[in-house]
């Protein structure tokens, strides 16, 4: 078991893409404090994971993650795998993340969609807003493409995930696993304006080293919606690729896009 203390650089400023994840905008919502994002509590457990399965999990291997409550900037985490892959990470005793992690191909990778929209596009200006009546089940997302240097990697594994493992580190640095993890939000929000959100799961297929110091397209498909105790939800397929194109990593990304009015 490894134990972590939550890293949550300033919870007190204002956070204008998502309030969920600062102090007052998580309060008027009925939780004592900002939310940790789903993506970086997972990334906590890289080091536990790569540590169970060797590094060869980052190129080919997977996680199946659900966030089942509520991670703070003053909890103090135990992340555990067991041997047959059982991912738990808790706080006080009470489980906040439980799921699976495994090497080579996941279980369930043929069940990801592919995007019929591949070239990226601008986002459209202004952003039409996300709600249970625009909500494009069944439709593809518009992809995006960008640049990823390696002082903005570097800087991410520091200043974000509190990361000093030499992996994603250097000339041969590798993408982090909680930012392969986060980009169908960004895929998101490429498209469409909402929030506050909560990220609710992750299935996410490592199918290739990645690497900092390129361009990546993000592309993405609309699976499904549904409402839940009053929550609106939105499940993504997304697909990362690096400058040659090729995929590296492919994501089932659930999280409410609306919260429960209170």
């Amino acid at each position: 078991m490894r134990t972590r203390n939550v890293f949550m650089p300033d919870p007190d400023t204002p956070n204008t893409a998502n309030p969920i994840h600062s102090t007052e905008g998580a309060r008027s919502r009925g939780f004592r404090g900002a939310l940790v994002g789903g993506a970086t509590v997972y990334g906590w457990a890289v080091d536990a994971i790569v540590e169970s399965l060797g590094e060869a999990w980052l190129d080919h291997g997977w996680a199946d993650v659900r966030f089942r409550r509520p991670v703070y900037p003053t909890d103090t985490l135990d992340i555990s795998i067991s041997s047959s892959g059982v991912l738990d990470i808790a706080a006080n005793d009470t489980c906040c993340v439980e799921g699976s992690v495994g090497l080579g191909d996941a279980p369930w990778q043929d069940e990801l969609q592919d995007s019929d929209e591949p070239v990226p596009q601008p986002a459209p200006a202004p952003l039409p807003p996300l709600t249970p009546q625009s909500v494009p089940v069944g439709q593809s997302l518009r992809a995006r493409r960008f640049a990823v240097s390696l002082a903005e990697s570097e800087a991410f594994c520091r200043d974000k995930q509190n990361e000093a493992s030499p992996l994603f580190f250097g000339p041969h640095a590798r993408l982090h696993p909680a930012w392969i993890a986060s980009q169908p939000i960004f895929l998101l929000h490429h498209s469409f304006a909402y929030g506050p959100a909560i990220h609710t799961a992750s299935r996410i297929a490592h199918m290739a080293r990645s690497r900092s110091d390129q361009f990546v397209t993000v592309t993405g498909r609309c699976i499904d919606a549904f409402e839940r105790k009053g929550h609106q939800y939105i499940v993504n397929d997304a697909t990362l690729l690096d400058s040659a194109n090729a995929p590296f990593a492919r994501i089932r990304h659930t999280a409410i896009y609306q919260l429960k009015e209170t």
